[in-house]
């Protein structure tokens, strides 16, 4: 007696208790948490204002090992870091906002916690930036904070390539962390889809950060010595002592718009273009842009106070300062220039850079998670269990993967041997001998087969029967040899005229059977008539008894039917298809006839 055993639906996702944030696990959210608040704190400068932060990778590395409540905590800790960094709180609703969509996605379209190795947390990742992320971006900082556009526009691109990088790194700590607890013996493993996903985006990914930001710096620093060469012409022609305050002022108006100066001699006196400006900026201004500035000639002056830091770098302005000597001692001239215009002309070309890195990441997900499916796609085709016809295995197919590509060839040559066997037990009991047509036996199963396909598909079916006139007349003149040959050869002028889709039978001593697949009356009509044409064709050499050859041949009658998709059965349509034969033979030899089947 087979012993029960119990099992669990396909649809019940398996219980995995081992995924539950246990005591155990406890020190390891503490310094996750603790790597995440560091991350944050430590970041990557891109522009001016641009920082690329890291600390969401452990709150999502969180959430793939445990979907707990606790990843999320992580994430919100960590993005606390970017209101003191940025000057506003909405950033942490944003970041939090993607945390929660990232959980809810592997909890409701993931499946169980052990495909969380499959990589589609990218595509989710992916999907709340393009959805929600970018568009709570123009939001936040163009409507409500008032920020320039061209800066909104690329705080929403830099997020984005952000929040989808830090996906791919927390996802690729997923897999060495599943890889480490295989190799000990424990954990659910990885799946080659997902390791197809990390090392393809990881290639696209980390090269495009890196070049991205050498091409900001780089483009950082032109542009700042582009200013400082202005600025630097200005504070030469304002510290000649034979320049006037209009020769000043023409040169200003020369250089560019905003520019403005002043002289401060050594006993006091103050000369400039704009006393109210720079007792603005002696009070309200300072200089902040150290970590930002290249050339340490150059300096940028930004308002003091609680603000946005991208609205600072706009409201900034540039300043360059240099000391000359005198008989009257030492003097100082201060340049200053708005660096609205520079950085904004900055933010946009970036803007553009960014824009171009995060659509190869758009492209390099889309296409990872392709190549990942066809991965897996082929691996499921050999593992999976074969679902064999009756008498028949169907062989795998091949995959282009070189190692599954021998596993299934090797497994193919046992099915091929397998069902050679099959085939020849099968012909044993189906084929006719003769003619090596299929039998009455083969007949009514593939009639029942056709039928049920037909009335599924709604394509046309015909059957025709084909009779040989006056065979037993043919055997008693010529011997039953003849007669023998005869059949082989007509089978044989059938078979050359018939579609791959269509299939012949004897299904009596001189009558032949065909099933015509997506065959119209029209369509079987010609085909019996091809059919009568060929067969009457065939020619029988004999030697009479006086040596003389004689040309033997006979002529076939036939009559078709085609399948009525509402009232046929399968017995109807060969019965129709017999009684219109019938018509034809009492209509004289070489006949054809069309009947309707019915019940």
């Amino acid at each position: 007696m087979d012993r029960l055993e119990p099992r669990l639906d396909a649809a019940t996702p398996r219980p995995e208790p081992q995924r539950a944030v246990r005591h155990g696990h406890l020190p390891w959210v503490a310094a996750l948490s603790g790597l995440a608040v560091l991350l944050n704190a430590l970041p990557l400068p891109l522009l001016f204002g641009i920082e690329v932060l890291f600390g969401s990778v452990p709150a999502i590395l969180a959430l793939l090992l445990w979907r707990s409540w606790w990843a999320v905590g992580i994430g919100v800790l960590a993005s606390l870091q970017t209101w003191p960094l940025w000057g506003h709180p909405w950033a942490i609703v944003i970041f939090t906002l993607e945390m929660v969509w990232l959980w809810v996605g592997l909890r409701r379209f993931n499946g169980p916690p052990s495909q969380d190795a499959n990589g589609r947390v990218v595509l989710f990742s992916l999907a709340y930036w393009l959805l929600l992320g970018s568009p709570l971006v123009y939001l936040f900082y163009g409507l409500i904070m008032q920020i320039n556009p061209a800066n909104v526009a690329v705080v929403a691109v830099k997020q984005s390539f952000n929040g989808v990088l830090n996906t791919v790194l927390a996802f690729s700590a997923l897999l060495v962390i599943r890889s480490i607890q295989a190799q000990r013996g424990s954990g659910p493993g990885f799946s080659l889809r997902g390791v197809i996903i990390a090392l393809v985006l990881l290639t696209i990914t980390v090269p495009t950060l890196v070049i991205s930001n050498g091409a900001s710096q780089q483009l950082k620093l032109a542009v700042q010595e582009g200013v400082l060469d202005n600025l630097r012409t200005v504070n030469l022609a304002v510290a000649e002592p034979v320049t006037t305050n209009a020769a000043n002022q023409r040169l200003i108006e020369q250089l560019g718009s905003g520019l403005a100066y002043r002289r401060i001699n050594a006993n006091g006196d103050v000369i400039g273009s704009d006393p109210i400006l720079f007792k603005r900026l002696d009070s309200a201004f300072s200089d902040g842009g150290r970590s930002q500035v290249r050339n340490p000639e150059l300096a940028i002056l930004i308002p003091r106070g609680e603000a946005p830091q991208l609205r600072k770098w706009v409201n900034g302005y540039w300043s360059y300062s240099s000391q000359y000597g005198a008989e009257g001692g030492l003097y100082l001239v201060q340049v200053v220039q708005p660096a609205k215009a520079v950085v904004v002309r900055m933010q946009g070309q970036s803007s553009r850079l960014l824009g171009g890195a995060l659509a190869i990441l758009v492209l390099g997900t889309l296409a990872s998670n392709w190549v990942g499916n066809r991965f897996e796609k082929e691996f499921r085709s050999v593992l999976a269990p074969q679902d064999p016809e009756p008498g028949h295995i169907t062989p795998l197919r091949l995959s282009p993967v070189g190692e599954l590509r021998s596993m299934a060839e090797l497994m193919n040559q046992r099915i091929r041997q397998v069902n050679q066997l099959s085939l020849e037990l099968r012909q044993c009991s189906t084929i006719d001998p003769l003619t090596s047509c299929s039998n009455q036996q083969a007949l009514q199963a593939r009639l029942i087969e056709e039928w049920h396909r037909s009335r599924r598909s709604g394509e046309p079916l015909a059957c025709l029967c084909l009779d040989v006139d006056g065979f037993t007349a043919f055997n008693d003149r010529n011997g039953s040899d003849a007669g023998d040959a005869l059949l082989r050869g007509l089978a044989q002028a059938a078979r050359t005229r018939l579609r791959v889709t269509d299939h012949i039978y004897r299904s009596g001593a001189d009558e032949f059977v065909v099933i015509a697949t997506n065959s119209k009356a029209s369509d079987a009509l010609k085909l019996a008539e091809m059919l009568q044409q060929a067969m009457a064709a065939v020619r029988l050499t004999k030697i009479n008894q006086a040596g003389e050859q004689i040309q033997l041949q006979a002529s076939v009658s036939a009559g078709v039917t085609t399948l009525n998709p509402h009232d046929d059965c399968a017995d109807s349509l060969l019965r129709a298809a017999i009684d219109a034969l019938r018509q034809a033979r009492g209509a004289g030899s070489g006949q054809l006839r069309l009947r309707t089947a019915s019940v």
